[in-house]
């Protein structure tokens, strides 16, 4: 009985998120320049490159901070604290760590809303942590957070 509980929850979320949310034009748009910041943040950490993270992550919170709808911009605030804490001169294993809450709260947003096709989230079950990658430039994993395991992960959605 439990068995088929569980199996039923889980539809039942998929569901859920296969129903995303349409967003006004300009935020959607706004939302998609998140991403777009968020791209190049992303190959900044696959490349192990701290000090243009560091610059990058910069650029995702000015995007972030161009946000015009209240609640959406208010999801993102805890993210763009843990944002302005990645530095170049910081343990990769708190950056990392950084990047993964980032990472949470935009993945949230991208099953949440509908921001066209392109964007998906990924995870690697060996780190634990998650991240969004533009599927239409890059198909193949890029694991941001292990550097002796670049292609360690898998898709967890498909827009």
């Amino acid at each position: 009985m439990k068995k088929y509980v569980f199996t039923f929850l889980i539809l039942l979320t998929q569901i859920a998120f296969a129903f995303r949310v349409e967003l006004n034009p300009s935020v959607k748009s706004e939302l998609i320049s998140v991403l777009q910041a968020n791209e190049k943040l992303h190959m900044a950490f696959f490349k192990s490159d701290y000090k243009k993270a560091e610059y990058e992550s910069k650029n995702v919170i000015s995007a972030i901070d161009k946000i015009s709808d209240a609640n959406i911009k208010s999801m993102l605030k805890f993210a763009q604290t843990k944002l302005s804490q990645i530095k170049s001169n910081q343990d990769k294993k708190v950056n990392n760590k950084n990047y993964h809450i980032v990472s949470s709260a935009l993945i949230f947003l991208l099953n949440k809303y509908d921001l066209g096709s392109g964007y998906n989230a990924y995870s690697c079950p060996m780190v634990k942590m998650k991240w969004i990658q533009n599927s239409k430039k890059i198909n193949k994993v890029h694991n941001p957070y292990a550097n002796e395991m670049p292609h360690c992960g898998e898709k967890d959605s498909d827009y």
